[in-house]
């Protein structure tokens, strides 16, 4: 069985050394005990199948869905936070491996998708805060 809790650290590590911000777990990221300041993500563990291992394999299989919010103070600050998010999760070398493993102990991210950009909602601007939401699809194998 795959479990769902190591592949999202796994992912949530990725995220936080692939852009050079902090990423929060479901929850607004800590750095040294005090809330991070923005710019910032947060990763949304949504759900996903998680299949048996067929008969003539002993691999479980697993598409997880997680969403990734990007927290930013302007327009333009969220944005460049999104192209560095996508390149994190789907930028390949020239070899074709992934520029970004994610590393989840017993666990094979071989698939990975890009399944919405909702693009930026700027309602929060007045205030200083605004964020841009993008769904990933990780397809594993353990």
């Amino acid at each position: 069985m795959i479990d769902r809790a190591s592949v999202s650290e796994a992912f949530r590590r990725t995220l936080a050394e692939a852009t050079d911000k902090p990423c929060g777990l479901g929850k607004l990221p800590l750095v040294e005990g005090q809330p991070a300041e923005v710019p910032y993500l947060v990763l949304y563990p949504q759900g996903g199948p998680v299949g048996g291992a067929p008969l003539a394999d002993a691999s479980e299989d697993a598409e997880l869905l997680y969403q990734v919010t990007v927290v930013a103070a302007r327009t333009d600050q969220a944005e460049w936070m999104a192209d560095r998010v996508r390149r994190a999760v789907l930028e390949r070398t020239t070899t074709g491996d992934w520029r970004w493993p994610i590393d989840a102990p017993g666990v094979d991210v071989w698939a990975r998708e890009l399944k919405a950009d909702a693009g930026m909602d700027d309602a929060g601007s007045a205030t200083g805060v605004v964020s841009y939401p993008q769904r990933f699809s990780l397809t594993a194998s353990d």
